[in-house]
């Protein structure tokens, strides 16, 4: 390969990289925080700070800022449910706090805002695959209303499944890491619950190296020039 050819090819690999960097990721495992500074909300406690103390099946409906404090205000309405489902109670225990998270069934879409920076979050998912094959969307949105990025609960965010009658309870972690301020996050699902919300104002190392590398790529076109 001649020196104009090598440049190029440097240069596509680079701009390929950087691309990626510009762009976001879908994160498939809370092993991505534990490194990182970040906040958990386990729905484990009502808007008073309290213990909440639901039977299995039962939900209560959430007062939009019950986490406000800690970052998060819902603008749409969000339920507290205590699944009873058996395979999604196994599931639930395996990533999230068992044995309260949201929504309830009678929620299908909820949105929230982050009333602090935020470039990534994520929540433990068990989703009814019977029910819902596709699985649930979260879609990332900036202080202008630009979608960053959208994920959906399946291939490699599914963990794997519990199967009780006929439920089969997929489960596993997904989240979304971005290179700007998250303002905001939409949520579609149609039988999930979510458990576990987590997020930071810190991404994740992996994502400096990648556009240090890409930076070394450039800088060695410029050499070759």
């Amino acid at each position: 390969m001649d020196r104009l050819s090598r440049s190029c090819a440097l240069a596509a690999l680079a701009g390929s990289l950087l691309a990626g960097h510009a762009g976001a990721a879908i994160i498939d495992s809370s092993s991505y925080f534990t490194s990182l500074p970040h906040t958990l909300i386990d729905f484990e406690l009502d808007a008073n700070g309290d213990p909440l103390g639901l039977i299995d099946g039962e939900s209560l409906e959430m007062p939009l800022t019950a986490y406000s404090t800690q970052g998060v205000t819902f603008t749409q309405q969000a339920r507290w449910v205590n699944d009873g489902s058996p395979a999604f109670d196994a599931a639930q225990l395996i990533g999230g706090s068992w044995d309260h998270s949201i929504p309830s069934a009678f929620v299908n879409s909820f949105a929230f805002t982050f009333d602090v920076p935020v470039r990534a979050f994520g929540f433990w998912v068990v989703n009814n695959q019977n029910l819902d094959p596709d699985g649930p969307v979260f879609r990332a949105y900036d202080a202008q209303n630009q979608l960053i990025e959208q994920v959906q609960f399946t291939g490699t965010v599914v963990d794997s499944t519990i199967t009780d009658g006929v439920t089969v309870a997929g489960y596993g972690f997904m989240g979304i890491e971005a290179d700007r301020d998250i303002a905001r996050v939409e949520v579609q699902k149609r039988a999930a619950i979510f458990d576990d919300l987590r997020f930071s104002a810190v991404p994740a190392p992996g994502t400096a190296a990648l556009g240090g590398l890409a930076g070394l790529l450039l800088s060695r076109r410029r050499r070759a020039s």
